[in-house]
């Protein structure tokens, strides 16, 4: 009897210690190959996509038990993967998928029938969007009831696809200070707005200027205003003393052999919104050290170039250590294309001078979202990555207005 026990307690633990090997190795992503008898290595694919519930092809062949989001266990090898959506633009990648690794799609799929939508009516002028992305701030002339002056719309998604109430921030009155007619500077936190209302001759014949340090959240009474006009130089110091503060705070975190490249070698340097990666424009050539940052596990596997070059622009990915040729830099500020990051992190967002364009940040998947009239490279994303601000106008008899334009 004692024996007998022995015997099933040994094979009990025998036993349970398979079957959890086995489910750590399938874990793992390992499956019982029935051909060979053996365990054969494998790595997960996870798809997701915004929106999800979109179709999943590896190779050209619909996996037709699964949408996003979903996870696969593939042999080690290249696949074609493509996502799709009815009613939304397809995403498609080359991927390399390696044994016991997680290899993620995030595919961010965009509407191709996007709608345009006022968001003002009675005129927007010199619009200037301010530096958190959150807020546009414009003038109103020619308008009555008291319209006439400086607005401020704030950019976010109202519930039932109402949109946000522009907010007036300075009224002008007749015979009196016509703020329409300044010129308008944003805080660096996004707070207030700096207006310069244009220099009047006095009695004595001196040409003065007036300048207002404003509230951009609510309308700020003509009767309480203070002129700041010998406080503006220090203004603006200490306002671009703590942009380059927060710049180089974020800079030194990088490892010094990088952070040397990026003070030398670089400009137009533009952190994502989540800081995991860098836009920028070389200067000078320079490289980058290959393994300069531990490996991370299931890191980017498309093509990239430690080797930059002067007039190019880059993105590099801080997280992954991963840094991708992007485009040839415009010659000047007046040429198109404008490129700046998309809320996602993930994608950029480009501006031309026909049409807007978003593409992810290792040069694939480039999409054109909108080819309509907007004036003046206008255009930027709303915070949520839903829609898109351009000033435009449906003809010449109206006035430019503010619009949104739906990506989802």
């Amino acid at each position: 009897m004692i024996r007998k026990r022995i015997i099933i307690y040994l094979g009990l633990i025998i036993g349970i210690s398979l079957v959890a090997f086995l489910l750590v190795k399938i874990a793992q992503g390992y499956r019982l190959d029935f051909p060979s008898k053996s365990l054969k290595a494998n790595g997960l694919l996870i798809t997701t996509s915004t929106p999800n519930q979109a179709f999943i092809f590896i190779d050209g062949k619909q996996i037709k038990s699964k949408t996003t989001p979903a996870n696969i266990n593939l042999s080690p090898g290249e696949y074609e993967v493509e996502i799709k959506k009815d009613g939304y633009s397809s995403w498609k990648k080359k991927l390399l998928i390696e044994k016991e690794l997680v290899t993620k799609t995030d595919a961010y799929l965009f509407t191709t029938y996007s709608d345009l939508k006022a968001l003002t009516s009675t005129g927007a002028e010199n619009p200037l969007i301010s530096p958190d992305g959150r807020k546009v701030a414009y003038a109103v002339s020619d308008q009555e009831n008291d319209k006439n002056g400086l607005w401020v719309l704030v950019l976010f998604d109202r519930p039932l696809g109402f949109s946000p109430e522009p907010i007036q921030i300075l009224r002008s009155a007749p015979k009196a200070r016509q703020f329409e007619d300044g010129d308008f500077q944003w805080s660096p936190d996004s707070r207030e707005l700096l207006v310069t209302l244009p220099k009047k001759a006095t009695i004595a014949g001196e040409l003065t200027e007036e300048n207002f340090l404003v509230n951009t959240s609510e309308l700020n009474p003509a009767t309480e205003l203070i002129d700041i006009t010998t406080q503006v130089p220090g203004i603006k110091n200490r306002w671009l003393d703590e942009e380059v503060i927060v710049k180089e705070a974020k800079l030194t975190k990088l490892p010094e052999e990088l952070l040397e490249i990026f003070t030398n070698s670089t400009e137009n340097i533009i952190f994502s919104p989540d800081e995991t990666k860098i836009l920028y424009t070389a200067t000078d050539s320079a490289s980058i050290s290959a393994d300069l940052l531990p490996p991370f596990p299931g890191a980017s596997t498309q093509t990239q170039t430690r080797d930059i070059e002067p007039g190019k622009i880059y993105a590099y990915d801080i997280k992954e250590d991963r840094n991708f040729f992007i485009m040839e830099a415009p010659k000047n500020e007046e040429i198109f294309p404008k490129i700046s990051w998309f809320p996602t992190s993930k994608n950029l967002f480009i501006v031309q001078d026909d049409r807007i364009s978003i593409m992810e940040y290792d040069e694939t998947n480039f999409t054109d979202v909108y080819s309509g009239p907007f004036e003046n490279s206008f255009a930027f994303p709303f915070p949520s990555g839903s829609k898109i601000l351009v000033l435009t106008t449906l003809s010449k008899e109206t006035p430019h207005n503010l619009y949104s334009i739906s990506l989802r």
